[in-house]
């Protein structure tokens, strides 16, 4: 008696919180706010075409690309190009400078417009700053 009872309740719950009703009130939520899912909308696409868009494309590293053929329709060849790259005798230099100018680019690219904007702050001159 006692399993039967507590089954009922159960069962009252489940009609209760049932996916039915909140998938109702999830879509009536997006069709009354309908602006503000459309100022979402170019988030989305330059997000999709920026960020996803590429991944279709690293394809090409695994294939031998024939540009008439098109990314599906190139021989899919492994890791022939990684092999290939990693084998030259100037591998390591590619990546010697390769890392060196990521280095120097962030030394130089990161303290250089806090210096800048700490030197244009002592400038005395109302006009300069206006003028900047």
């Amino acid at each position: 008696m006692t399993n039967q009872m507590s089954m009922e309740k159960t069962r009252k719950i489940k009609e209760k919180f049932s996916y039915q009703k909140t998938k109702n009130g999830t879509v009536k939520k997006i069709i009354r706010n309908w602006q503000l899912y459309l100022f979402i909308l170019p988030a989305l696409v330059y997000f999709l075409i920026f960020c996803y868009g590429p991944m279709y494309g690293i394809q090409i590293a695994f294939k031998d690309f024939i540009a008439t053929k098109g990314i599906w329709g190139s021989p899919w060849v492994g890791f022939k190009h990684f092999r290939n790259f990693f084998g030259i005798h100037s591998f390591k230099i590619i990546i010697k400078n390769t890392l060196s100018l990521s280095i120097y680019a962030l030394l130089a690219g990161f303290p250089m417009p806090i210096i800048l904007a700490l030197l244009l702050n002592e400038v005395k001159s109302n006009k300069f700053k206006k003028l900047v």
